[in-house]
């Protein structure tokens, strides 16, 4: 295995760890995936977060009995140069639970269609020469029979 491959092998761990800890918002397992301090968060209910209000947003959704349910859509890509990289998803997200939060829908049985990017650095948040994620961005994607040029609309 190349330095490269092994670079690439732990982004896809972290990111893996990032997405199945929100199911069972387990903030556990949420935690050592990201810079800290220095992490910052585009959130899907439309609000910026950083790893301490990540925290206290998870533990109150745990307070209200809600939770998330990811299903991953496709193979994440990944881009990466020397000490930096980001990543590209899209998962299908299950909101659980009563509570609603900016921008998010309320808890349906529907998923939520989403795509993400994350930005990584080879670097902890105190200057360690270790993997994480700095920033993380989460936005709606289009729905299914929308159309993505005007010109194709009937």
């Amino acid at each position: 295995m190349t330095d490269r491959d092994a670079d690439v092998a732990e982004i896809l761990r972290l990111h893996t760890e990032w997405m199945e800890s929100n199911n069972g918002l387990d903030i556990e397992r949420m935690v050592p995936n990201f810079a800290n301090p220095g992490y910052h968060q585009f959130n899907l209910n439309g609000f910026t977060y950083d790893l301490p209000e990540k925290v206290r947003l998870w533990e109150g959704l745990h307070e209200l009995g809600s939770d998330l349910e990811m299903v991953k859509l496709a193979e994440p890509e990944v881009f990466l140069d020397r000490d930096f990289a980001y990543l590209i998803d899209e998962y299908d997200i299950v909101v659980k639970g009563r509570a609603q939060s900016g921008t998010m829908p309320a808890p349906a049985a529907e998923p939520v269609r989403a795509r993400m990017t994350e930005v990584y650095r080879r670097d902890d948040g105190a200057g360690n020469p270790v993997w994480k994620i700095w920033h993380f961005h989460c936005s709606l994607a289009a729905g299914p029979g929308t159309y993505k040029y005007p010109q194709d609309m009937p």
